[in-house]
């Protein structure tokens, strides 16, 4: 999957499952870590650009050298408060890094965040984007992707093992989970409302691949 990182501004380090060090040395973007995120990334050599969140998680010794900023407010969380300083230091939009992993109900929230913002998220093997309007996709054949209504949307796709035409998604309701690229050439309309898009980066072998 092509991803144009020209339109991106920064990468957003959560606490999550970060890929290793070489993918974000090559992003050459401003790395911003919320709160706990700064430990796993100093387990791999990198030290964010700025730490911030309430800093109950980040390990004291990161916090000497390296620039933070403290946000005390229980009614928002880390993943909120790095996205608030990214959108007043015009640091949007972001690549997302860590939004999977860990807690199911810390992930879902994760995602109940992500689809407010402009962005997209890199996870292991995954890449998610909020659709709306036209979208053109170059995959490889048999590529493994899920599309799901955010909370609902009508939409039209080609080039997909199981093509949408008009279809009505919802969260929670009918969705194309687990569906499967065709062609190397994919379409994706959104008539009327937003969709996330989840697509795995590497070969998934199961049934639908057949």
């Amino acid at each position: 999957m092509i991803i144009k990182f020209d339109d991106y501004k920064s990468v957003l380090c959560l606490h999550g499952d970060l890929p290793d060090h070489e993918f974000l040395r090559r992003m050459q973007l401003p790395i911003i870590a919320a709160d706990g995120a700064a430990n796993s990334l100093a387990i791999k050599g990198i030290v964010p650009d700025m730490i911030v969140g309430d800093l109950d998680s980040v390990r004291p010794d990161l916090l000497i050298d390296g620039k933070f900023m403290e946000v005390n407010d229980q009614n928002s969380s880390d993943f909120e408060k790095a996205l608030n300083y990214l959108s007043n230091n015009n640091l949007l939009p972001t690549i997302i890094l860590g939004i999977n992993g860990g807690y199911m109900d810390h992930i879902l929230n994760n995602i109940n965040i992500f689809v407010q913002t402009n962005s997209i998220f890199f996870g292991k093997d995954i890449v998610g984007l909020v659709l709306n309007g036209h979208h053109t996709f170059n995959l490889a054949i048999g590529t493994k992707l899920s599309v799901f209504g955010i909370p609902r949307c009508c939409i039209t796709t080609n080039g997909l093992k199981w093509n949408l035409n008009m279809a009505e998604l919802t969260f929670p309701g009918f969705n194309s989970c687990f569906n499967r690229t065709a062609s190397e050439n994919i379409s994706i309309d959104m008539i009327n409302g937003i969709a996330l898009l989840i697509v795995y980066t590497s070969t998934i072998v199961d049934a639908g691949l057949l």
